[in-house]
């Protein structure tokens, strides 16, 4: 017998109305309704570990609306699909998604080319209360407002419709159904365009304009619109408890969905535990549906003594939602659902699944209750969702009690001076009211952005209607007022649910010094998952900062990324021009400084100017040679390019380092083979000389040929490889789908080099910090260097910070070094370009070797955890407000098509995510030694920065202790340049 009818709610005014269908679930056949999700199928069968998390490990709903990601299945043969936004249909074969055996089918169809623009005055992203009250605000002042939305049905998390397969019967549809259905008809009905199924993967702006990247079941596709509001609502705050990753622990939002819209509950035994009367509406909703909540816990004490004055408070603000607050707690006690004021979830205990949970008091005082559950609800409030609002540069601050970033706004919603306006939970919290009001003041202030007459009488009635809505929600929150959550103590409690990251990991980082998210990323992965740091976040930064917030800033968080969410990497990809090398920018004078600097010391031996991977370098080895060695940068060690690396070992020329597209003829870059040979093995030597794991594969390097003058140009290529002493062969179609099977068929040839492969600079790095340390050396970031000047015995440089004198300086500034070398009166040949890379989901092994492409910019790889990194010096933008660089997204299709040309199993994944970093551009040789005319100032510098990084460090390092310079190195002095 099929399952699927065990935990469906009944009666309460709603029937079924979807035709019976089944679909097979890990080989079980489940009996669902057509028009519900694969969530509420699998749920109501009792199915809730999806996500093969790890051999023993399961995942299961946790959000119900898209952001988590932990609901993945695959469906047939599709990875990665989330199950609460995909519709049940008879005949699925669906599977747990499990990196190690997922079957790679393609998951679109390739687009036929670049997507086409369409220019619009006015787009909402978001079609709930705040952006429908825009809309509707818009669409009567005579704009035709386009509302783009991720979901299959308008309304938002609070109007959520009923699901197709259900309908009302006999007067069910309540108030709250009934007035999201009202105000969806009014807006469609005034012209506005709503557009289900349509999510904003990427955005920016440019000369005035907002572009939208969108992607939807039709493909991808590219708006640019005079005016944007961001109404993309809040998800619910997580709470990091002991067990909160099992299978059965959900968010109370996620609760609510499955009951409310698909008349579902995932399980006979629910305790709904957090802070506010949405849990209270979930319990009564539940419970007159036939289901079982053993209890509610609330954290606050709203019936307790001293808080009359905010029931009274909320009664003259808003009497009706008062009322209706009380016919919840009265329809609570009537249900015999016990209301624990005062309590807090503790810790949630199972088997690969919930099936106890553990409450402690508020205060401490009393024994923990316990309960036996199979569903746990946890709603503690919400963050508001600030991913566009970031990548459009938006201005934000940290909430100082959860971590979060909130996006900052006038009055009217508007967000700095940007063509962009927030409205609702995307702002910040304040429930229903609140959001339509915000809407409909951000759409009248659009309308008179765009020169269109507004109604300044209803425009100040919204206003009003704001401050009444507000006034409520301050006396709301006041009697529901709970303490704030202390910190995880618990060191085995994942805080990172995607990458599995603990609290002891966290707190052993802040033991080490460090104290922002992208540190705390490049050193443990936490944030680098699918859901791209939505649930961990906040918890990180205050463990990080020890609670105490007052000090961070925007420059603390992760950097914004595209894509928004994870993006089938085929729908995205779309020819570009080639060129030749890299494309080189003028780099802002300083990289983006640390908010707080440390201690500068007053004098060293040696002061090495530069963090990344040639400085760190440097430093050990003069350390170790015996010189006082002190390292300063503007961020923390690896910060920049070396930590924004994807870790190719190369050894063979790039194909723009030859031929026609080379700098200086490509000379330059044929001369530093040899380095790049050594460097590999010294990379090796060194991670068994430290005994720590680097990642190291050397499985070889493939450089691969589609046709005739292709396969010409690698075999002049590696020929003239073979004449500086690189062991490189040209092999055919029959070697290389042996060695590469992944390797597309159209590629005929390949030049090979066994020794090329790949490192983990995330691991590395840090390592040769440490060692360094350990030699004496000394680091001190937050230090933009501001002056260098001469005198009898040395140097002294300034920083924005501080002074420091040393006999010695290096600038290993990377694309920085120029400005550096500028501030001593030298004019160094280098310049920054600002490179992006692309990171897939992880999959099963399917290439073992460091791809490239001989007319296509490419480099690609399979990281040790699945990833596929994706790169090949695609040009990324640089922000000249922060002086980051930022992603571009035609470098993301152009670098995606490629890739998904080189290995087509690449159609079977998702773009996870993307980063840009500052790289170095020269003439494709490094430039080290001495400086002339300035004894004792010297440069380390150069492009395949990573892979040369010890050995130019160990060079220089050398030159500065006085030791012979090798002849063979001249050509990699300054002296070239003239």
């Amino acid at each position: 017998m099929p399952s699927g009818d065990r935990l469906r709610l009944h009666g309460g005014g709603i029937e079924p109305s979807g035709a019976a269908i089944a679909f097979s679930f890990e080989g079980e056949i489940v009996a669902a309704r057509a028009g519900e999700s694969l969530a509420a199928s699998l749920a109501a069968a009792g199915h809730l570990g999806l996500r093969q998390a790890g051999p023993e490990t399961q995942r299961g709903i946790f959000c119900g609306m898209g952001a988590c990601q932990e609901c993945l299945v695959e469906i047939d043969g599709r990875g990665g699909q989330r199950a609460c936004m995909v519709k049940a249909e008879p005949g699925m074969l669906v599977r747990r998604h499990d990196p190690a055996t997922t079957s790679l089918a393609a998951l679109g169809v390739p687009p036929a080319g670049a997507p086409k623009p369409e220019t619009l005055d006015v787009v909402i992203v978001g079609a709930g209360p705040a952006g429908l009250a825009a809309a509707r605000v818009l669409a009567k002042g005579g704009i035709k407002p386009i509302l783009l939305d991720e979901r299959d049905q308008p309304g938002g998390q609070y109007f959520k419709p009923l699901a197709g397969s259900q309908r009302f019967a006999r007067g069910g549809e309540d108030a709250q159904f009934a007035e999201g259905r009202r105000l969806v008809d009014e807006v469609v009905s005034l012209g506005a365009d709503i557009r289900q199924g349509q999510a904003v993967w990427q955005a920016g702006v440019a000369g005035g304009s907002v572009s939208l990247a969108t992607i939807g079941a039709a493909g991808a596709g590219l708006i640019t619109a005079r005016t944007v509001l961001i109404a993309t609502g809040a998800y619910e705050r997580p709470t990091p408890v002991p067990g909160w990753t099992l299978p059965g622990v959900m968010t109370t939002g996620a609760l609510q969905t499955l009951a409310r819209s698909y008349r579902v509950v995932p399980g006979a035994r629910i305790l709904i535990a957090g802070n506010g009367p949405l849990n209270w509406q979930a319990a009564i909703e539940i419970t007159r549906g036939g289901g079982h909540v053993v209890a509610v816990l609330e954290s606050g004490c709203p019936s307790g003594i001293g808080k009359a004055g905010a029931l009274a408070g909320m009664l003259a603000s808003d009497p009706s939602l008062t009322l209706q607050g009380i016919r919840m707690r009265l329809a609570l006690a009537r249900a015999g659902i016990p209301l624990h004021e005062g309590y807090r979830i503790a810790a949630i205990e199972g088997a690969g699944r919930a099936e106890r949970a553990v409450a402690v008091a508020e205060d401490g005082i009393g024994a923990p209750l316990r309960f036996d559950v199979d569903t746990v609800a946890l709603g503690y409030g919400f963050v508001p969702s600030t991913t566009l609002v970031r990548m459009l540069g938006g201005p934000v601050a940290i909430d100082p009690d959860d971590g979060f970033p909130k996006a900052v706004r006038d009055a009217d919603g508007r967000s700095g001076t940007l063509p962009v306006w927030i409205a609702g939970d995307g702002g910040d919290g304040g429930g229903r009211k609140v959001a339509t009001a915000e809407g409909a003041i951000a759409g009248a202030a659009m309308l008179a952005a765009l020169g269109r007459p507004i109604s300044e009488a209803r425009r100040a009635e919204a206003r009003r209607a704001k401050v009444r809505a507000l006034r409520f929600q301050r006396h709301l929150w006041t009697a529901f007022a709970a303490t704030a959550p202390s910190m995880v103590s618990d060191a085995e409690t994942i805080i990172c649910r995607c990458e599995n990251v603990t609290a002891g990991q966290i707190s052993a980082m802040h033991e080490e010094g460090v104290r922002d998210l992208g540190s705390l990323k490049r050193r443990t992965r936490l944030g680098m998952g699918r859901c791209q740091g939505r649930y961990c976040a906040g918890e990180a930064l205050r463990m990080l900062r020890s609670g105490d917030l007052s000090e961070a800033g925007p420059a603390d968080l992760f950097a914004p990324q595209a894509p928004e969410k994870p993006v089938p990497a085929i729908l995205l990809g779309s020819e570009k021009a080639e060129w030749g090398g890299h494309r080189e920018v003028d780099t802002p004078p300083h990289p983006p400084a640390a908010p707080v600097a440390d201690p500068l010391p007053a004098s060293c031996d040696l002061l090495v100017i530069g963090a990344g991977i040639i400085g760190v370098s440097t430093a050990l080895y003069a350390a170790r040679g015996g010189m006082d060695t002190v390292v300063i940068d503007a961020g923390p060690a690896n910060s920049q390019a070396s930590g924004g690396n994807a870790g190719s070992l190369h050894v063979q020329l790039l194909s723009w380092d030859f031929g026609q597209k080379a700098m200086a003829g490509g000379n330059p870059a044929l001369q530093t083979l040899p380095l790049q040979r050594d460097a590999v093995l010294l990379w090796k030597a060194l991670e068994t000389e430290l005994g720590a794991d680097f990642e190291i594969t050397t499985t070889g390097g493939l450089m691969v040929a589609e046709n005739h003058d292709q396969t010409d140009f690698l075999r002049r290529k590696v020929e003239a490889e073979r004449s500086v002493g690189i062991d490189v062969e040209v092999i055919g179609r029959a070697d290389l789908a042996r060695i590469a099977p992944a390797i597309s068929e159209r590629m005929v040839v390949a030049s090979h080099c066994a020794l090329e492969g790949k490192i983990n600079p995330l691991k590395a790095t840090p390592a040769l910090v440490a060692e360094a340390k350990r030699c004496g050396a000394r680091f001190s970031h937050g230090h933009a260097v501001t002056g260098i000047s001469r005198e009898d015995t040395g140097f002294i440089v300034k920083t924005a910070a501080g002074t420091i004198r040393a006999r010695r300086v290096v600038v290993a500034a990377g694309g920085w070094s120029r400005h550096v070398g500028a501030l001593a009166g030298v004019k160094l040949p280098i310049h920054g370009a600002p490179l992006q890379m692309l990171v897939t989901e992880p999959t099963r092994p399917i290439l073992g070797q460091l791809v490239a492409h001989a007319d296509r910019h490419l480099s690609m790889k399979q990281a040790a955890n699945g990833n596929l990194i994706i790169g090949g010096a695609w040009t990324a933008g640089t922000d000249r407000a922060t002086g980051f660089a930022r992603v571009l997204r035609e470098s993301i299709e152009g670098n995606l098509w490629v890739a998904v040309r080189t290995v087509p199993a690449l159609a079977g994944l998702s773009l996870l995510r993307s980063w840009a970093a500052m790289n170095v551009n020269i003439d494709g040789a490094p430039l080290m030694g001495e400086i002339p005319g300035i004894p004792g100032l010297f440069i380390a510098a150069t492009a395949n920065g990573y892979t040369l990084g010890p050995l130019v460090g160990r060079l220089t390092a050398e030159m500065v202790l006085g030791r012979p310079r090798p002849p063979s190195l001249d050509i990699f002095t300054l002296a070239r340049f003239g």
